[in-house]
């Protein structure tokens, strides 16, 4: 186990974004998670778990104590179903799952990321998420336990899970496919991602920073009246946040080298070597500006460690 001192974290972000971390291990076993945590524990030093880096916003200070970045990528399929390590990338997964004839993960096409970040946000498109195929997790809790749970116990909601309210640090998952037309679930998965490159920006970003803006949470009616489309969004019931971002005239909105997307307003794309905190004001500029028009308060779906 190679413990290194100030590394930058940046490198391992897809918003390239963040500063050093006081200590930084990459692990690739169980045994060297274990391992990993006992020197923060010897150490009295705080832990951070990192995976693909998306869907993340790191402190231009960056992170003190330990950073442990997980790169477990075990696969082992058994008939329709597959056991994956949190550190294998969605994409890989669903590619190696098509090669064993099985279905069920074209919903994640396009998604960027490890599987232990896709369970813990519980990502997802189309008005899918993880939550569909996941059976089982293998973690570790709070007092460093090994444990599992069902995907009942884990809590699943809109871009949420358990994992999100404890401090578990997620292992293995188990996932449950279907054998199936795989031909079909290419083209599937291959018209997706031509739309996501042709609607999504590719600069550095983090992934869309708000949460969409579910029906049951404010009033249909107010925002009706506002000059909000309604009638667009009730097949989902969820109005797009950049949606909104975009009708209060920010799409292109730059503060330092952050800027948000001109092809995606739910996006901020690092454009010349934003920090952390041109985000943090970008960010903050938005929900004011959203707020103070149609009384909505957006939630970041991007974790920010600050």
């Amino acid at each position: 186990m190679d413990i290194q001192k100030n590394i930058s974290l940046a490198q391992y972000t897809t918003f390239k974004i963040g500063g050093p971390a006081e200590n930084f291990v990459i692990v690739k076993s169980i045994k060297e998670v274990q391992e990993a945590i006992s020197f923060a524990k010897e150490n009295n030093l705080e832990i951070f778990i990192l995976g693909g880096g998306s869907n993340l916003l790191i402190s231009d200070h960056g992170i003190k104590g330990l950073v442990i970045k997980l790169d477990l990528q075990n696969i082992e399929f058994s008939n329709t179903q597959v056991i994956v390590g949190a550190g294998v990338s969605l994409a890989f997964l669903a590619s190696q799952a098509l090669d064993q004839g099985l279905i069920g993960l074209e919903f994640t096409a396009g998604i960027p990321g490890t599987v232990g970040g896709a369970v813990r946000g519980n990502a997802g498109t189309f008005g899918q998420g993880m939550n569909v195929v996941v059976v089982g997790v293998k973690y570790l809790d709070e007092n460093f336990k090994y444990q599992e749970m069902t995907n009942k116990q884990a809590g699943f909601a809109y871009r949420h899970s358990i994992f999100k309210e404890k401090p578990y640090i997620i292992l293995e998952t188990s996932l449950g496919l279907q054998m199936g037309d795989v031909a079909t679930a290419k083209k599937l998965m291959a018209e997706r991602l031509t739309a996501r490159r042709t609607n999504h920006p590719n600069q550095a970003s983090a992934g869309c920073i708000f949460k969409n803006i579910d029906f049951s949470t404010v009033d249909i009616d107010d925002l009706s009246k506002r000059g909000i489309e309604i009638d667009k969004f009730t097949k989902h019931q969820k109005i797009p946040a950049g949606y909104l971002i975009e009708k209060v005239g920010l799409k292109g909105k730059i503060i330092g080298g952050a800027q948000v997307s001109e092809k995606h307003a739910n996006y901020i794309i690092n454009v010349d070597q934003a920090s952390a905190e041109d985000v943090i004001m970008l960010t903050s500029l938005i929900k004011q500006q959203v707020r103070g028009k149609y009384g909505v308060q957006l939630m970041e779906e991007v974790q920010f460690v600050i």
